[in-house]
């Protein structure tokens, strides 16, 4: 087997589709990883015979499974980037345009195999050559005393006060997981070809985009915790539009092909990457263990912070209160009991209800910990109805007094909290439920947990009280992982501290009481490992079902 494990160091992935320039790529196409080593290769200064060689073997092992976790796709944003020289720039337009449509006409019928691909590869030669020609005359030097008139505009355009901007656009994605896995499971490379690929990948610094920072390895280890595998395929089964995809990956000759194009296209800005096209699908589990997960479901009505205090995580409660007392007088008399978290008036329920979960900004090295929105977490075994009750609920808040779609929060003397329904897919990291529902075997926690159980005094300064209360509290969340559906962890660690940028300590948060007489609940973070991938969210402790004991997957998977 041989894996070439990616790392993003910055959390995103920066590439334009082939096919659409206002659209992301998403997974990474393998031939972009085997040209982002071919262009490390050259770029030494003694290039390695060995490596060289190793490319070429590399080329012949044919489509890759690619391991990736879904992503959001980012907000487009049109930018304007100073062009050094603006007569240059604008005489080229036609020609480039030209060459722009001829190659997104050549890769869409060579995507869906259809005919007239060596008419259009043709048309592509012809619109390149021209824009070559036209390039060449831009540039050309002209000799002293014969700039004619147009000269000194020309030349003082150039000027940094001068300079006009084209729009330039950079769509990226955030992947939940920031680790992309490309793996020739049939494949058995030598020690010699092992250590070369692995040499050369360590030098690879981007992917895609300078900005789209990598470090990219051999790992033979790599395991599938990654959210989706994409496998090539040649069947022509018919899958939904998000489960097939067609990627460019590279085949005997790819080297060759890239040195040739590069030596012929070297001074032509937007260069074609010769590639060939391969359909991947992302099988279906069928047939599969399942993997496990919590008695809450991923289906989120999320509510997005879009005026009003800018609440820290130890306000969680506060602002989970508040928005339960909206629902509740919204919905008005007899709220259901998934809406209530009652069966009777002062009878808690004991089935799993709505969970409101207001959402902190952490596990970022910007987050502060800052409240960005709030969850409403629908239990997974929640009837139809049921669900009707909450959108019912949720929408006759929506449209209140004022009608304008605002979902206002009171929350005394801290103000007037206002939220709005995020209908699409949440620009905003913290607002996916992806971020929180992904895949993993370490989970730490976002807000600390209240314990079912006093496990002791865990600052105790006598170090054997201090351990003991330390394991009761470990063994309290272990418990509490299995009530909720999950398997026993493979190992819990409890802490006061936050585990997580941005999160706050236990001694932060306002005491937490329930029942009547109220029992105030001993606070502690915690990590939890399992010893397989499970999915969340992840919802633990007494104060679960009010923002309390919110856990969010490792980065790495632990």
């Amino acid at each position: 087997m041989l894996a070439l494990e990616v790392a993003l160091l910055t959390g995103r992935y920066v590439a334009t589709a082939f096919d659409d320039r206002g659209r992301a790529e998403w997974p990474p196409h393998p031939a972009r990883l085997f040209s982002a080593l071919v262009a490390t290769h050259f770029e030494a200064l003694e290039r390695s015979t060995g490596e060289r060689a190793a490319l070429e073997w590399l080329e012949q092992l044919g489509a890759p499974q690619v391991i990736a976790s879904d992503a959001s796709h980012r907000d487009v944003t049109t930018v304007f980037v100073p062009v050094n020289d603006t007569s240059v720039v604008s005489s080229l337009d036609d020609e480039a345009r030209a060459v722009d449509e001829a190659r997104d006409a050549l890769a869409a019928a060579r995507a869906t195999g259809g005919k007239g691909a060596a008419t259009l590869e043709k048309k592509l030669a012809k619109a390149e050559a021209r824009f070559a020609d036209a390039l060449k005359r831009a540039v050309e030097p002209v000799a002293p005393g014969k700039e004619g008139k147009d000269g000194p505009p020309r030349a003082a355009s150039l000027l940094p006060d001068r300079r006009i901007r084209q729009p330039r656009t950079f769509p990226s994605v955030m992947p939940v997981e920031p680790r992309i896995v490309f793996s020739w499971p049939d494949a058995t490379p030598s020690a010699e070809q092992r250590a070369l690929l692995d040499a050369l990948a360590a030098r690879v610094v981007r992917l895609g985009h300078s900005s789209s920072l990598v470090t990219v390895r051999v790992n033979d280890s790599a395991d599938d915790e990654a959210r989706s595998r994409w496998v090539p395929d040649e069947t022509g089964e018919v899958r939904a539009p998000e489960d097939e995809a067609t990627l460019r990956v590279v085949a005997t000759g790819q080297l060759a092909a890239l040195d040739t194009t590069f030596a012929e296209q070297a001074d032509v800005p937007g260069r074609v990457m010769p590639a060939s096209f391969q359909r991947y699908v992302r099988p279906s589990s069928g047939g599969e263990n399942p993997v496990p997960t919590t008695a809450f479901g991923q289906d989120w009505i999320v509510l997005r912070r879009v005026a009003g205090p800018r609440l820290p995580s130890t306000r969680a409660v506060d602002v989970a209160r508040g928005v339960r007392s909206a629902l509740l007088k919204s919905f008005g008399s007899d709220a259901p009991e998934v809406l209530s978290g009652h069966r009777a008036p002062g009878e808690r329920s004991d089935r799993t209800h709505l969970a409101i979960v207001p959402l902190p900004f952490v596990a970022s090295d910007y987050a502060d910990g800052s409240i960005l929105g709030v969850a409403l977490v629908v239990p997974s075994g929640a009837a139809r109805d049921e669900r009707l009750a909450i959108y019912r609920a949720v929408d006759a808040w929506r449209r209140g007094d004022r009608r304008d779609g605002r979902l206002r929060v009171h929350l005394g003397r801290a103000g007037v909290l206002e939220l709005a329904v995020v209908e699409d897919e949440a620009s905003q990291k913290t607002l996916s439920p992806q971020t929180w529902c992904a895949r993993a075997r370490r989970w730490s926690s976002a807000t600390p947990i209240a314990l079912d159980r006093n496990p002791g005094d865990l600052r105790s300064s006598d170090p054997r009280k201090e351990a003991r209360a330390y394991a009761e509290a470990e063994e309290t969340i272990a418990t509490a992982c299995e009530h909720v559906g999950l398997p026993r962890p493979a190992l819990v660690t409890a802490m006061v501290s936050a585990p997580l940028a941005g999160g706050d300590k236990t001694r932060h948060f306002p005491p937490y009481g329930t029942g009547k007489p109220p029992i105030q609940r001993v606070l502690v973070h915690a990590t939890i490992t399992f010893a397989e991938p499970v999915e969340g969210p992840i919802l633990l402790g007494a104060g679960r079902y009010l923002g309390l004991g919110l856990f969010r997957p490792s980065r790495n998977h632990g």
